[in-house]
């Protein structure tokens, strides 16, 4: 093989990474001052979010969906 571009198949997958965890604290820290924390769907937002932005949107939907109906 010369240089260049591998084929298709041996290139990388890029990798996601998991919400760190201080950020998980946060986010629990943010479900708990709205009273949501005891929540199974905001425990599991909170285990499968990517990022901080991505869980602070969630929990923000699950706060309007269960107090501002």
């Amino acid at each position: 093989m010369g240089r260049g571009k591998p084929p298709i198949g041996a290139q990388k997958k890029l990798t996601i990474k998991a919400v760190s965890n201080q950020d998980k604290k946060e986010l629990r820290k943010l479900a708990d001052d709205f009273g949501l924390l005891y929540r199974k769907e905001v425990q599991e937002i909170i285990e499968t979010c990517k990022n901080y932005s991505e869980g602070q949107q969630k929990i923000m939907r699950v706060y309007t969906a269960v107090y501002l109906k």
